[in-house]
């Protein structure tokens, strides 16, 4: 009964799923092996395979400058994300709804569209480009201070 619901024309009869489910964990396994394969397996360093502390050496500067809104753009695909995988089901079990389902669907996909429509707005997801900031680079410190 559940089954009809899901996928209404029956499992048993689409050679195309049984045909997905085979040949993707197949090929998964390809892929890992040939990962397996293909990588470097020398450890020549041992810094590079101990736990991370204080007196660790590293290889070289690790100071980077890193944008905050990379970390951002990363917390806000989640929610949306979570939410278009929630209508998966729907996709699923289109043909035995009817307009109520409709309704249901749009109800969900409002907020998600709303708010992403404010995140625009708000400019959340803008990227500057760091090119146009008036930092100093280390060459032109040098270069102004005589330092070396």
């Amino acid at each position: 009964m559940l089954n009809y619901f899901v996928y209404p024309y029956g499992i048993e009869n689409d050679i195309g799923i049984k045909f997905y489910m085979i040949l993707v964990p197949i090929i998964s396994i390809v892929l890992i092996i040939i990962n397996y394969i293909i990588t470097n397996k020398s450890d020549n360093n041992i810094n590079k395979t101990g736990p991370y502390e204080c007196g660790f050496d590293s290889f070289r500067q690790s100071r980077t400058t890193y944008s905050i809104k990379f970390i951002l753009i990363a917390i806000l695909f989640l929610p949306f994300d979570l939410e278009l995988t929630s209508i998966l089901p729907y996709t699923l079990s289109i043909y035995n709804l009817n307009i109520y389902g409709l309704f249901i669907l749009l109800y969900f996909l409002l907020p998600l569209i709303i708010g992403f429509i404010i995140e625009i707005n708000l400019k959340a997801i803008y990227i500057t480009k760091i090119f146009n900031r008036n930092v100093k680079s280390i060459t032109s410190y040098v270069k102004y201070n005589n330092k070396i």
